[in-house]
Parts: structure tokens; sequence; C-alpha cells
């Protein structure tokens, strides 16, 4: 399934589903009273009886017949957010996990090149993720080096702790995109990226969350981010030095994961600081970052 989180005429958020012809079945509607419906949170703690029921109802809507067909709506009319507007902890991320972005990110820095053997992590702030067409902040009273990322990133459905990486694509829920913005100047100042990275708006996520079963090979998977139409990167997600297995498998060891929690999972080459001359984000930029399934989220920048 695909799975967004949507407003509509000024409702709250609800849970839907990409339908039949760009539309969205709208599964709190359908759902009632049902608490398990009512965000994607909420339909991610439920568990496999949810989505099983989720999907059921996909299927009579593509069907035309029984009550779901009654609750589908013209994407046009929804406004999406990001799938999980607020998580509840910070975005875990995963640094330096492309062989292009670390060759590239040693050139633009003047370092040797080193492949890490463990993963980076580091993380943003639960305040730092909008949803698709929110604007990406530009202060320059903080940076006017503001730069991209695009990111492969999972959502966990089963939580846990020493998962082995055998064991990890079992506590995957599914996938979205994510944009790991980062003011380089405040990033490159200090040895944490904390700062440089999880400032409000640096963490746009979506346009939605497809489920695994909906993509099965990350090798099948390009990921691409243009600025104004411009491409800036473009690389399969099947290269990644630590896959999502790996990042988990590291991660929960002596951190517990849980239901909701997201990970992204590095970029590749081609952001705007390792570019000659250097291409950072300016005012009224539009950056677009896409993935194979995974549909298109783009974010104006808006100087403030």
């Amino acid at each position: 399934m695909k799975l967004v989180t949507f407003t509509r005429d000024g409702s709250q958020p609800r849970l839907g589903a990409l339908g039949p012809e760009n539309r969205i079945l709208d599964l709190t509607g359908l759902a009632g009273d049902d608490p398990d419906f009512s965000s994607m949170l909420h339909f991610i703690d439920a568990g496999e009886a949810a989505l099983k029921q989720a999907k059921q109802w996909e299927e009579q809507a593509r069907s035309g017949e029984g009550p779901a067909a009654e609750h589908l709506i013209d994407s046009d009319a929804a406004n999406l957010l990001s799938p999980i507007p607020r998580p509840r902890k910070n975005v875990y991320c995963v640094g330096l996990n492309f062989l292009s972005h670390v060759e590239q990110n040693a050139t633009a820095l003047g370092q040797a090149i080193e492949i890490p053997d463990v993963p980076l992590f580091f993380s943003k702030p639960v305040t730092a993720v909008v949803g698709p067409d929110q604007p990406i902040r530009l202060d320059p009273r903080l940076t006017s080096k503001l730069d991209y990322e695009i990111e492969l990133a999972i959502v966990i459905g089963k939580g846990g702790t020493w998962i082995s990486r055998e064991d990890a694509m079992d506590h995957v829920f599914g996938y979205t995109i994510a944009n790991d913005v980062s003011a380089r100047d405040l990033q490159f100042r200090v040895s944490q990226f904390l700062y440089g990275k999880g400032q409000d708006s640096y963490c746009p996520v979506g346009p939605m969350i497809a489920t695994t079963d909906e993509i099965t090979d990350l090798n099948d998977v390009t990921l691409e981010l243009l600025v104004n139409g411009e491409v800036r990167q473009s690389e399969s997600a099947g290269n990644m030095l630590f896959g999502p297995a790996d990042a988990i498998s590291w991660l929960s060891q002596g951190i517990t994961l849980e239901p909701g929690d997201i990970i992204t999972l590095g970029t590749p080459g081609g952001c705007g600081y390792q570019l000659t001359p250097p291409g950072f984000l300016q005012d009224g930029d539009v950056v677009e970052c896409r993935a194979t399934g995974l549909g298109s989220l783009i974010n104006p920048v808006q100087a403030v």
C-alpha cells in the first residue's frame, strides 16, 4: 500500500491510501470511530490486523464495490502532509553512506578518503520535519550555505532492541523520501551535526509511505534530486554502503527502536557544497526529491 496523511477543507489530519485514478481512499472516514485509523502512528501501532483491513478496503475501492468506494476523494481536493507530521522521537540519520558522497565530500573538504566501517549516526529534532510543499527556511542570520541531500528513509513497524541483521527487515513498515537539508557553515564548524542539520524545516519527509511489499529491491529504486528542474543528484539506492538491515541492526544495539521511528539512509554525491563552483540553495528555489515508487517530494526555499 501507499499511505498518506492529508487534510481536506480544514479538517484534522487524516490517514489515507493512494487509490485508483489518482484518488485517495479516506481510511479515517471509512473506519469511523476506530482509533487504529485515526493517524499514521496509530495505524503503524495497530500492526498486521490494521494493515490487512486497509488492504481489503483498498481492493473494494478499486473494484467499485462496497462502502470503500464512497470514501474516495480526488487528490486535488486533499492537502498532503508529511506522512508522520510529528514523529514521537528524533529522526535518526545515517551519514556518509554512499561511496560517491564519501569521495566528493573528501575532495570538497580537502581530506583523505575514508570509507566508514560502521554506520555514522546522528539525528534531527521532530521540529525539523515538514511535508510536501512546505517551505525550507533560509535564515541569513544562520547560514549562507544552505544545502540539500535526497535520502531514502525507512519507517519502523515493529520495535525492538539488539535486532539481528537477519531479522531487521521484519521490523520495517515501509519506505519514504527525506531531504536532509543542511547548513554547511553550521555543520562544519563543529564535530556534531545536530545544529547544522536540525534547524526548523530541515527535514522534509513524504509524500507517502510505501509498505515493504511495494519495494522489494533497492537496486530498482533511483534517488534523484532537482533544483529548479536541474538534476543535481541521481543514483541507485542499492549503492548504499550500509543498507536498511545494517542500519537497524547497528542502531538497535542498546537503543530501543519503536513503531513509527524514521531512519534516513544517506545521500549520494552531488550536494551543493561538492559542486564546482558550489551551488547552495537560494530564496525562491524549488527542490524536488523523487524516488522510484515513492513519488515526488517538492519544497520551495523561503528566506525568513
